[in-house]
């Protein structure tokens, strides 16, 4: 790089994405040439989500995909190609994750919000009725030494300002505050339903059971759906494929609220 003290300038960027739209590269550390670990994700079509870190980025992935208002998860989503006037060698950078949200998922992220708290929040609005917006994630933990380097934070830099002159949210997420280790222990609850399937019959069911009510008590749909324990999975499975959101802001219990989405199927057998 240039000894002289002067801004960069980009003079020409590119976005690389692999064919058929799931991860650009394996993640890979010092001792190993495959994926550290793999997540097969409903909100990813199944495929196996990459991940390096099990306490930031496969909590992340775990996270997004039980929120109501994502629409879509692909983990190391696009390489972005920079060159930079006076220097031949061509930066690279591939962010963590790339998903699809709902309007108000940006926002209050915009404003600060901890992602724990969007994720845990309700969302009874339809997945089917509003435009989603992409966003783009660079995870980071609590003791990550690449904040404090000057290379590091000089790229990371560039690399927003490419962002933002294509359009493209993007927003940097620390372990603290975005990651609650209560509400993620409270996951492996949800997870054991996230794969089950849903068919139309379990849909009108669900539907018949609000009747004309918002929501309803956790342990009250889950007797409606045939009790403990297939009414309780059929539940979780429900909140999965977007048919309910569970308010899950005091974790999971018999007393969470849970709200309807299906406001389509609802109005037309009323």
């Amino acid at each position: 790089m240039p000894t002289y003290r002067e801004p960069y300038v980009v003079e020409w960027y590119a976005f690389g994405r692999a064919e058929g739209g799931g991860p650009v590269r394996w993640i890979a550390n010092g001792h190993r040439t495959h994926a550290v670990g793999l997540l097969p994700l409903n909100k990813s079509r199944h495929m196996g989500s990459p991940w390096e870190s099990r306490a930031v980025e496969s909590v992340v992935l775990r996270m997004l995909a039980v929120c109501s208002r994502v629409v879509d998860i692909v983990a190391q989503p696009h390489s972005l190609f920079i060159g930079l006037r006076g220097i031949k060698r061509q930066l690279r950078y591939t962010p963590d994750i790339e998903v699809r949200v709902h309007p108000s998922f940006r926002d209050e992220l915009v404003r600060g919000r901890p992602l724990h708290e969007i994720v845990a929040a309700p969302f009874a609005e339809p997945s089917h009725s509003f435009d989603p917006v992409t966003l783009v994630f660079e995870l980071k933990s609590d003791s990550d030494q690449t904040v404090n380097d000057d290379v590091a934070k000089m790229k990371m830099d560039i690399v927003k300002a490419v962002y933002g002159h294509a359009g493209r949210p993007f927003f940097t997420l620390h372990h603290t505050p975005h990651i609650d280790r209560q509400f993620t222990d409270s996951l492996i609850f949800l997870e054991i339903a996230a794969n089950d399937r849903v068919g139309a019959l379990e849909r009108s069911r669900c539907v018949l059971a609000f009747g004309g009510a918002r929501w309803l008590q956790f342990s009250t749909l889950s007797a409606e759906l045939g009790g403990q324990p297939r009414g309780d999975r059929l539940v979780k499975a429900l909140h999965y494929k977007h048919a309910v959101s569970i308010d899950l802001s005091r974790g999971l219990s018999p007393s969470s609220p849970v709200w309807l989405r299906l406001a389509g199927e609802q109005s037309g057998n009323a």
